[in-house]
């Protein structure tokens, strides 16, 4: 008796147990019967428990943003082929899950988002030459993204945003944007240079001004008077002199006087 009691607290346990379905958050669901009416779109379940029948069962969709990568190999439009890295982020319109179920499945992505996302991002890029295609990356985005909600207009899924995540130059032209850098960085340098040097020819023109207009002023007052007193000044030192013997004469032919040495030395 025992037996078959605990025989059947177990059945009713695994029938219990077997007839709920957790739903996390961030997700929502529906009940699915099939053996009855199939996909119940009545009710949508977010997160807790759904219970049900144990031969019954939940379809649930993750209603979070989710980011979809590719690896696209583009051909711009100066022909040159570039492999790129670009992103779609998107979850399904939760007011629609019922028609997403229905008419795409939860394969959205592969068989509906995918097929676009890759052939408009070839064609859009296909309009821009390579040299533009990094600095317009954003221009770009925005039209892969217009384009894309466009057409998948109807499909039950809303997109947040295109990213361009990584774009890979083929070697020969890194190394051209090497070369061209280095050139610059050279001319930059070049320029520092030229301007270090025009300061510093500057400078040595301003002080060459400067000496230029010290000295006329020095000549503007060597008069023929400042010179005849500066010559007696010379002449009062020297007759103070015990050891020399000069002779003076008072005028010479630039107007100054003349001092003769005698030679003459005292003892």
């Amino acid at each position: 008796m025992k037996t078959k009691i605990s025989i059947l607290i177990v059945a009713t346990i695994t029938l219990f147990v077997s007839g709920c379905s957790v739903v996390k958050p961030g997700t929502h669901a529906m009940k699915w019967k099939p053996y009855g009416k199939g996909l119940q779109t009545e009710e949508v379940f977010k997160d807790g428990v759904v219970w049900h029948m144990p031969w019954n069962g939940v379809v649930r969709y993750n209603v979070q943003w989710q980011t979809f990568t590719e690896n696209v190999a583009i051909l711009t439009k100066d022909e040159l082929h570039i492999p790129i890295t670009v992103s779609v982020t998107l979850r399904p319109i939760q007011a629609e899950l019922a028609q997403l179920e229905l008419e795409v499945g939860q394969d959205y992505y592969q068989n509906v988002v995918k097929p676009e996302f890759v052939s408009l991002t070839r064609n859009i890029f296909a309009g821009y030459e390579y040299k533009v295609v990094s600095p317009k990356s954003p221009e770009i985005e925005a039209a892969i993204y217009r384009q894309l909600v466009t057409n998948i207009e109807g499909k039950h899924l809303e997109i947040d945003n295109i990213t361009i995540d990584h774009i890979k130059y083929p070697p020969v032209v890194t190394s051209a944007v090497d070369r061209k850098l280095a050139v610059e960085q050279d001319i930059q340098q070049k320029d520092y240079e030229i301007q270090i040097a025009e300061k510093q020819a500057e400078i040595q023109r301003t002080l060459a001004k400067g000496q230029r207009d010290a000295q006329q002023i020095i000549d503007a007052g060597l008069t023929q008077k400042y010179l005849q007193y500066k010559a007696l000044e010379v002449q009062d030192k020297l007759t103070t002199s015990p050891n020399t013997k000069f002779y003076f004469v008072p005028m010479g032919k630039d107007g100054l006087p003349v001092i003769v040495d005698t030679g003459e030395r005292g003892n």
